[in-house]
Formats: structure tokens, sequence, C-alpha cells
């Protein structure tokens, strides 16, 4: 009867539900086996046995992995904000919780989201113009839609007609709803004719709604023509995202193909953000990453310059002194590059943005650049706030 209490009062202190307890309050009648501790039961006591062991922010972090990886989600939760609590600059357990640090100083997820300019909408976090046009009602999607198609006929008509018909078009375009058309104007930057590329990058930019940065970013990178590219990358500009050089640098700095990187030094210069000049020094200076090499010539001329001399009882010995002289020359080689594009039309790319960027004409000697750096180092550290 003693260890049947014992086994109730247990599940007492665990919280199990009232009919376990009344089960091991009956443990010990007659015919009946003493109830085992289930698998959850024993979890738990786990659970408080570590929790009171824990005392320091790391353990607490620990402890709440632990509790994530046994399935318990809340405890988990609890542990990670105790953390928090014990060390407010533990990262991992900030960004366990969902924290994001901007400006130097950690923030719920909810608030940097916010500030991203994302709203929240049936617990999916989206641009303002989505969750317009998911929250429309029925008959407005279906108007819109309407205009939409309306919008695609005229672009096709702006792309296989004649001056006439493609002003008429544009003048036709122009009559549709901003909203309406971005979906299209979207799209059309993809299509083959070069005018209508023009027409929805400009546009795009105009209207400024944010779905539209990525495909303007992508094709300010890969356009074919350097006229659109160029449009795409102001319409981007437009937008006043403080993060559209991330992309920039990312394509400059890495992206295998020299018309990418090339048309990545034009965007990063019409982008005007000083942070870029950073960048572009840092292409030029690292431009092309051949290694060094070294080529001696010379002439070796060899001579006896004198003999030693020495007289044994029978022999007579002289050893000449034997010496050389030398004349050459040593040629110190980088490569630079191995194709012309690369040579030309990349580096030139670099030093135009660099010279829109500045307004500052060192061409592309690198250590002038440095120098302009260093000259303007308060610009360059407030334009990086």
């Amino acid at each position: 009867m003693k260890r049947a209490l014992l086994i109730a009062a247990g599940c007492l202190a665990v919280g199990v539900p009232a009919a376990l307890r009344h089960a091991g309050a009956r443990a010990g009648e007659p015919g009946e086996a003493p109830a085992a501790p289930s698998a959850a039961v024993d979890l738990r006591g786990e659970y408080l046995d570590r929790s009171a062991a824990a005392k320091t922010a790391p353990e607490r972090y620990a402890l709440g992995l632990w509790c994530r990886e046994k399935g318990l989600l809340p405890e988990a939760a609890g542990e990670m904000r105790e953390a928090v609590r014990l060390d407010p600059e533990n990262a991992a357990a900030r960004e366990a919780l969902g924290d994001r640090k901007v400006d130097g100083k950690w923030i719920p997820s909810d608030e940097a989201m916010e500030r991203k300019g994302l709203v929240k909408f049936e617990g999916r976090w989206m641009l303002a113009e989505e969750r317009e046009t998911l929250a429309a009602p029925a008959k407005e999607r279906v108007r819109r839609a309407g205009e939409e198609a309306r919008a695609r006929r005229l672009l096709e008509q702006v792309a296989a007609g004649g001056p006439r018909e493609a002003g008429l078009a544009r003048e036709a375009l122009a009559s549709v709803e901003d909203r309406c058309k971005v979906s299209p104007l979207a799209f059309a930057l993809r299509a083959k004719s070069r005018e209508v590329r023009l027409l929805a990058a400009r546009e795009l930019g105009r209207i400024g709604d944010r779905r539209t940065l990525q495909p303007l970013l992508f094709r300010a990178l890969r356009d074919p023509d350097a006229e659109v590219r160029a449009a795409c990358a102001d319409a981007a500009k437009a937008f006043g995202d403080a993060n559209i050089l991330a992309p920039y640098g990312r394509a400059l700095l890495t992206f295998p193909n020299p018309d990418v990187r090339a048309a990545a030094a034009d965007a990063i210069g019409r982008s005007g953000d000083l942070r870029g000049v950073q960048v572009l020094v840092y292409s030029i200076e690292g431009h092309g990453g051949g290694p060094r090499a070294c080529i001696y010539t010379a002439n070796q001329l060899s001579f006896v310059q004198d003999f030693d001399v020495e007289v044994a009882q029978t022999a007579f010995i002289a050893d000449p002194q034997v010496g050389i002289l030398q004349d050459g020359v040593a040629l110190d080689v980088k490569v630079i590059s191995n194709e012309w594009y690369s040579t030309r039309v990349e580096r030139e790319a670099i030093v135009g943005g660099l010279r829109r960027l500045t307004g500052a004409a060192h061409g592309d000697d690198p250590a002038a650049w440095r120098a302009w750096m260093k000259d303007n180092r308060e610009r360059l550290a407030a334009a990086a706030k």
C-alpha cells in the first residue's frame, strides 16, 4: 500500500490526468499489478530535473534545443525566453525566438517584417499590394482580370504593329489602371521586342509596385540591350530600397559571366549609392585575379682570375680561381585577364561606375581610387549609416 501511495504522489507532482492518478491509487488492491509510469511522465520528469540544474543562459539555450528535439515546444520557447532574460545579447536564443537584429538592436520578428514594408494577412507576410489583391471582393477581382487582359493585348500591339498602331496602343495603355498593368508589364520585361521591354521598364519605375523589383533587378543584369538594362536599373533605383546594392555587388564579385559583371558595375554606378564605391574599388584592385610571375634573362661570363699555387717535393700544383661576371634583367609580370572583353569592356564599366558615383576621373588606377576613398572617408561613412 505504501508503494501505491508513492506512485500516486509522483503522478500528482508531474500533473498527469486524473484517471491515471486514480489507477495508481488502486494499484495495491488485490489482483491488480502496480501501474508503470508512462513515457510522457518520464520525459516530463527528466525535463524538470534538467530545468532545475540549468542556471546560465547557454545552459537554458541548450535545454531549449533539447525540448524542441523531444517535442516539448511550449517548454522550448520558455527556455529560450529565459536564456534571453539572463543574457539579452544571446544571438542564438534570440534567433530561435524569431527576433532580428536591426541597426544593432534586437527587435521582434513581426516588427522586423513591418520595417521591411510587409503586412500580415491570413497568417502570411506579404506586400501591401498583394494583400490588396487577395482581399478584394470577387467582382472586383474579375474586373481587374479583364483590365489585365486588355493591357496584355495592347502590349502585343506595341510589339507587332507599325509606328501608328504602336502609338495608338501606347495611348490606350495609359488609360488602364496602374495596378492592373503591373503583372502584364512585369511579364513584358521578357518580350522579344526591345521597344516593349523599354516601355515596360519605364512604366514599372513610374508605378513603383514593389512586386516588380526582383524582375527589374534581374533584367538590369541580364537583358541583352544596354539601354534596356539602364532603364531597368533606373526603375529599380526609383523604389528607394536601401538593399538594392546587395544583388549588384554579389553579381559583380562572384558571377562567372563577364557580361553580367559589366552590367552589375554599371548598375552600381546608376544606383547613386556611395557604398558602391568600395565594391567597385575592390573589384578594380583585384580585377583579373591572375598570379604574378617573374622572368630573369642574363648573360654569364666565366674567367680565370688567379691561381692557388702549392709546391711539393716532387710536384708543382696550381689550382685556378674562376670568376663569374653576370648581367641581365628581371621582369615582373601579372596577368590582368585572358580575354579581351574582360580586359576592356568590364574594366571600363567599373571605371564608369566609379566616375558616375563620385564625379572623379582617376581612370583605372587602383591606387588613385584608394586615395580618393581615404580623402572622402567621412562621406563614405555617412552613406554607410
